[in-house]
């Protein structure tokens, strides 16, 4: 760079930095117009007015909950609050009493928890302290999801059965998603899978990716990620039928939407900034959209829940009467007030005002300016008296944030009586009902899922709210089901979809017999929900449930594919195992425990927390029972289980873990965090574990000192072991041959989730 130049650049700089700093000021929490819009809504009562405003301005407290599909979710309660919880009445910081943890007494089973923890109580009490590692090291494992309150609502509100087909078609960051996979499983026995699925769908890829990282700590083998436009969701087909080939409807739909989010003020603070009016009606056709699409998909007697972040009633009954006016009576609202009990809510509005983005009433939907017809729909005025007698709006639940501390949200459950008008089925329906026996007129179904491009965010900034459909639909005819079907002859490629096929294994698949034979695999355990992600060098198979497989292979090339399945298998050859190359996933754990039958070990309360809390300890450190099964197998990939008996009674749950049997020692394969959860069931002080551990290591390291300074090989042996200290280097298992795809995958997800909003709060406590 010339001399000139850089003065330049050096006299630009001077002028940038000229004058004090700008501030960005977190307090300013504060916005005129929606005071007027809200206050001119009524749904706030006056006398409430200032309580909500003042909790609006206030953080978020934290929540969690237990996972409630996994057996140790009751014993994990018990210790939460024995062990924590009992400890956390009437503590002061600063001469100031900290509120003791709060039970959602609406959520089931006490598995949901509120806590009003600011930093300086994690700080300055031991305590609290202790329940922050505690808290952050289960989340890690996935036996705790922190998610909002009010985020846990809709989830709850489905009744979810083990053999329903469910579709979240908006799924990301994924909280809920894990809300419906844990109640898919939760009626099953241990060891036994649902016959329905989850799909979860979300439009933007990236999020799609983050949505994996969420949902993969449940290790299900019942749910897969799609990339689709929410509006035009493609159909799933069944079969591969040629020309008429079958296609799923859903038993239940999960429809939360993209919204303004003003019920997120307390934790997205530049919602205070730039909301104003004009965001929820541009949301609202976006909204029709989708929820009109998830009504086409699903099945008669089937239930849909739609739900916002928003209190905006264009958001919220203005897109539920667009519903129930285009539906003819095929959809109905359910009463759910009693569903929940201890849950405050207010009831839906028949009536509401809409307003400009300047803050001017446009009262008469017959007298809106020109220039603001394409902005304002008249779907977003409220129904007719007639409409609103018939539509039960009242049905409709609104949160309001100060009633119970929490956001700000709106939810409403939809059956479906019949088919929608304008349906295939619906016209089928007619003609059998007027004695015609002519088969409806087919068309097969669109492969488009992507044609438009939108933000898929809960939360969308000013920038993509304020043009989201601002183009509008009025007086043009509202698509039926079949309108929304296009010809196979304008099918468009998927651009951007570059996912690595999912290959099914087959019976005749070399790898098969070492697996089946080795690992002793019941007879019943099915080859062909083994897939991998590439036909050469398989590294890593993954299990799928039959229902999953079954819509991956009738949908090949037409629906776009994220993620699917757990992983099951990785491959780790070894010399010391000649007899298979692979070793068992811990992700598919709960599969395995119920189809090994060769590779499974008993062992007793005091084995489980030696194999756990030590590195690789020696065979001989075991109880005699365990020795004497272990010297009965070959060195290898082991499955190790623990079951309560009136002599071990504690934990009342089974326990068991993926782990290596070795030569003359053992290793447990869980992560950190999963052996922390494992150790804490068998009531051990992750404290007193860690200071064992750092004996051990400064045992070793001292033992390798002695070593070197003697030159003796033998002396290394004979310290290490007098020091307790775990078993040689050689005797370990050989590592996986993971994918270098999946190792960037997770990379990228790492990445992505530091930077992208999520469903939990700001004041989050890691």
């Amino acid at each position: 760079m010339s001399r000139k130049k850089r003065a330049a650049k050096a006299k630009n700089s001077e002028k940038r930095h000229d004058g004090p700093a700008k501030k960005y000021d977190l307090t300013a929490k504060n916005n005129e117009l929606f005071v007027k819009y809200y206050k001119g809504q009524n749904i706030i009562p006056e006398s409430e007015w200032d309580a909500f405003y003042a909790t609006l301005q206030k953080i978020l407290p934290v929540t969690f909950r237990i996972s409630g599909h996994r057996a140790q979710a009751e014993e994990l309660l018990n210790t939460i609050k024995g062990k924590f919880f009992s400890s956390m009445l009437n503590v002061k910081v600063d001469d100031e009493v900290v509120p003791p943890p709060k039970n959602l007494t609406w959520y089931p089973n006490e598995l949901a928890w509120q806590l009003d923890l600011s930093r300086k109580s994690v700080r300055s009490s031991e305590c609290f302290s202790k329940l922050h590692e505690f808290l952050v090291a289960e989340t890690d494992c996935g036996a705790i999801s922190r998610q909002e309150a009010v985020s846990m609502i809709p989830p709850l509100l489905m009744d979810i059965k083990s053999h329903h087909k469910i579709l979240d078609m908006c799924a990301s960051p994924g909280s809920k998603t894990a809300q419906l996979i844990e109640y898919l499983h939760s009626s099953c026995a241990p060891g036994e899978l649902p016959t329905g699925y989850v799909m979860a769908n979300d439009t933007d890829n990236k999020r799609c990716y983050l949505m994996v990282h969420q949902v993969k700590r449940l290790q299900s083998p019942c749910c897969v990620i799609v990339n689709h436009d929410g509006r035009r969701f493609p159909k799933i087909y069944t079969n591969k039928n040629g020309k008429n080939p079958d296609y799923q409807l859903f038993d239940r739909i999960l429809c939360d939407v993209p919204c303004s989010g003003d019920g997120t003020m307390r934790k997205n603070f530049d919602v205070w900034s730039k909301w104003h009016p004009l965001q929820g009606a541009n949301m609202h056709g976006l909204q029709c959209k989708i929820l009109q699409r998830g009504c086409q998909l699903l099945e008669v007697g089937g239930r849909i829940v739609y739900s916002t972040c928003s209190m905006n009633p264009a958001e919220d009954e203005a897109v539920i009467a667009d519903l129930l006016r285009s539906s003819n009576g095929a959809m109905e609202l359910v009463e759910v007030a009693d569903s929940l009990p201890g849950l405050k809510f207010t009831r839906g509005l028949s009536h509401w005002r809409v307003m400009t983005k300047v803050g001017e009433w446009l009262d008469d939907k017959d007298k809106i300016p020109a220039n603001l017809k394409t902005q304002y729909k008249e779907t977003i005025y409220p129904p007719s008296p007639e409409e609103a007698e018939k539509f039960h709006l009242e049905r409709c639940m609104r949160i309001l944030p100060h009633h119970q501390d929490s956001g700000g949200f709106f939810v409403a459950v939809l059956q479906k009586k019949h088919h929608l008008p304008g349906s295939k089925e619906a016209k089928q329906e007619i003609k059998e009902a007027s004695g015609e026996n002519s088969k409806a007129e087919e068309t097969p179904a669109s492969d488009d899922g992507n044609k438009a491009e939108v933000n898929g965010d809960k939360v969308d900034s000013s920038n993509n709210t304020e043009s989201a459909d601002a183009s509008g639909d009025r007086g043009k005819k509202r698509k039926t089901e079949d309108d929304l079907d296009e010809p196979e002859a304008k099918k468009q490629r998927m651009f951007g979809y570059k996912e690595d096929p999912f290959l099914f294994m087959q019976a005749d698949d070399p790898i098969w017999p070492q697996l089946r034979d080795f690992f002793g695999l019941t007879q019943d355990f099915n080859v062909n929900q083994l897939m991998c992600r590439s036909a050469q060098g398989k590294r890593t198979i993954y299990f799928v449930s039959d229902a999953v497989r079954n819509i991956t292979e009738c949908n090949e090339g037409r629906i776009k594919f994220i993620n699917m399945g757990v992983k099951c298998f990785s491959r780790s050859p070894s010399p010391m195992v000649p007899d298979c190359d692979f070793r068992m996933a811990t992700e598919c754990l709960n599969t395995l425990v119920s189809t090994v039958t060769k590779r499974k070990v008993s062992m007793s309360w005091q084995d489980a927390i030696t194999i756990m809390s030590e590195e690789n300890p020696f065979i001989q450190k075991l109880s005699e029972g365990l020795q004497s099964q272990l010297h009965a197998m070959p060195p290898g990939s082991t499955l190790f289980t623990f079951t309560p008996s009136e002599k071990e009674p504690v934990p009342k749950c089974e326990v068991s873990f993926c782990g290596w049997r070795g030569k003359n020692s053992v290793r447990c394969f869980g992560s950190r965090p999963e052996r922390a959860h494992g150790l804490m069931l068998f009531g051990e002080d992750l404290g007193e574990i860690n200071r064992r551990v750092e004996e051990r290591k400064k045992a070793k390291k001292l033992a390798q000192e002695e070593g070197q300074n003697q030159d003796n090989s033998s002396a290394v042996s004979t310290v290490t072991a007098a020091a307790g200290v775990d078993g040689n280097d050689e005797d370990k298992p050989p590592p996986c041959e993971d994918d270098e795809e999946g190792k960037q995958e997770d990379e990228g997800i790492m990445k992505e989730a530091q930077t992208e909003e999520t469903d939990e709060p700001l004041n989050k406590i890691d």
